[in-house]
């Protein structure tokens, strides 16, 4: 994984976008990472992921704008998970793969 290149595409990518006038905030990466290696969970196990991954806190309410920013941005899918409407599963978009791609390590 190249960092410089991945944290550089994503904040060219939020500067094209009007609401990211101010490019992208690190811990947006950071989730979007947590979804790449866990694909196929919904939103609420990559928020119990989130502090022993990176030894940080995240509340709720950050989750969910990270996880709006990422839709905004084109990233990201959320819908309804089917058992269970209070949880919301993601799927990534096509622009969303190529990222998702650029993050693998080789």
């Amino acid at each position: 994984m190249n960092f410089i290149k991945i944290s550089s595409d994503f904040e060219i990518l939020a500067k094209q976008q009007r609401q990211h006038k101010n490019g992208m905030h690190l811990r947006s990466l950071m989730i979007f990472y947590l979804m790449c290696k866990h694909e196929g969970e919904t939103i609420g196990s990559i928020y119990k992921k989130f502090y022993p991954t990176y030894n940080h806190d995240i509340n709720h309410a950050s989750m969910s704008r990270v996880s709006n920013s990422l839709v905004k941005l084109g990233l990201i899918k959320l819908y309804d998970n089917m058992l269970d409407r209070r949880y919301k599963n993601f799927t990534f978009t096509n622009l969303g793969k190529r990222f998702k791609k650029e993050m693998e390590y080789h």
